[in-house]
């Protein structure tokens, strides 16, 4: 068995115990056609502005852990919402009319200790991987680029593997008690809960309402 110290510990951990959550958000009905060449531009459209209020009330609770002093991981240039507002802008959509047309209600998120901190960054610094598969696929059936509508999904571009590398050995290197490590794990499957709950409200209120 393998000693909790072991550098592979963490990321086998939280793949693991991620890996239920993380094949429900592939599987979702906004995101499980995203690779094929029929994928409506209108589904994309929806996506972006779920992500846009996920990622707002997430990455306010990352500022806040990190301004108490939580972790020494520096997440300044890693910071998602300003791609998705630049996709949202591209298509003139203006996500806040949309979160008030939706009626959506987010559910709050909090961070109280670096273990918990972590464990939320994993599920969005592992979903820059997916996302380098995703941006080619968008430029090939719906003609978008980093500088046209597909900011967020091109993330990091070429420094996709070396960012995450970086970080993969950050959390190895500060998640070494397991009190620490199960905080992660339990936060990483909420923020995925979390991330799906969202898209299913989105997903609701852009049905047509059903007849009587």
């Amino acid at each position: 068995m393998a000693k909790p110290t072991d550098l592979s510990d963490v990321r086998r951990l939280l793949r693991d115990g991620t890996h239920a959550e993380h094949v429900r958000l592939n599987q979702h009905p906004l995101l499980a056609g995203i690779t094929r060449p029929d994928y409506a531009l209108t589904t994309y459209q929806l996506v972006l502005t779920a992500y846009f209020h996920f990622y707002r009330a997430l990455e306010a609770a990352i500022d806040q852990a990190l301004a108490a002093g939580l972790s020494r991981f520096d997440y300044a240039p890693r910071r998602k919402l300003p791609w998705l507002v630049e996709d949202l802008a591209y298509f003139g959509i203006d996500p806040e009319l949309a979160f008030r047309q939706a009626g959506i209600s987010l559910p709050a998120m909090r961070l109280t200790d670096e273990g918990q901190l972590l464990g939320a960054l994993y599920t969005i610094e592992g979903s820059s991987l997916g996302g380098q598969v995703i941006s080619r696929h968008l430029a090939a059936h719906l003609a978008l680029s980093p500088e046209q509508g597909a900011r967020f999904f091109y993330g990091y571009g070429d420094q996709t593997m070396p960012l995450w590398q970086q970080f993969d050995s950050f959390i190895n290197a500060a998640l070494t008690h397991e009190a620490a490590r199960l905080a992660a794990l339990q936060t990483a499957q909420t923020t995925f809960a979390t991330m799906e709950a969202v898209l299913d409200e989105y997903l609701a209120r852009s049905q047509p309402a059903s007849s009587a």
